[in-house]
């Protein structure tokens, strides 16, 4: 059934994946719902959440530590996740509106990245998903990048760009929560 390392650690934590993709689609439906003068809400939102994101990477990455399992990549975003909540906690409202709209294209496009690496990784035990979860994280890139190109001049059309980014991500994290708790339950430790 493949690398007992990642058994062990990713399917014992199914529900870290369910949690953050939650986080991310209730992100998401802000984002369209949202009008814009509540802008300053959603980054503190956003900065909470990011933080709250990073911790459980970072219990994720930390339970995963065999060898071969990728730990590292869980790892790493829960610690860029945590500085940069932090950094948008600390920031004077008057920037933080700008350094938000920036922060958060490029935050949707390293962990979209990071999740296709992901996708790739589990793919040797559960080929088929890889292909709807691929097609939602290249959708979930494609709209970061379009909300990076133009997120000012795009008006209120950017937050439908980083909406769908959220709900795709979101959507592709709770389905690999799904697929590591049936790959659980398969498995008997």
């Amino acid at each position: 059934m493949g690398n007992n390392s990642l058994n062990r650690g990713a399917t014992k934590l199914w529900w870290i994946p369910l949690v953050t993709g939650i986080l991310a689609l209730a992100i998401g439906v802000w984002c369209l719902f949202s009008p814009l003068d509540t802008l300053t809400v959603l980054a503190w939102f956003f900065a909470a959440a990011i933080t709250a994101a990073g911790v459980m990477n970072l219990a994720f990455g930390i339970a995963n530590t065999q060898p071969h399992s990728n730990w590292g990549w869980s790892l790493a975003l829960g610690l860029i996740e945590i500085i940069c909540g932090i950094w948008l906690f600390m920031m004077p409202e008057a920037q933080l509106i700008t350094v938000f709209i920036y922060t958060i294209a490029l935050y949707l496009i390293f962990v979209t990245i990071n999740a296709i690496c992901e996708a790739f990784v589990l793919a040797g035990y559960a080929r088929d998903w890889l292909a709807w979860m691929l097609l939602f994280l290249f959708a979930a890139l494609v709209f970061a990048i379009i909300f990076l190109a133009g997120p000012i001049a795009g008006g209120i059309a950017v937050w439908l760009y980083i909406g769908i980014s959220f709900i795709a991500f979101g959507l592709y994290r709770i389905i690999l929560a799904f697929k590591l708790r049936k790959m659980s339950k398969l498995i008997r430790f």
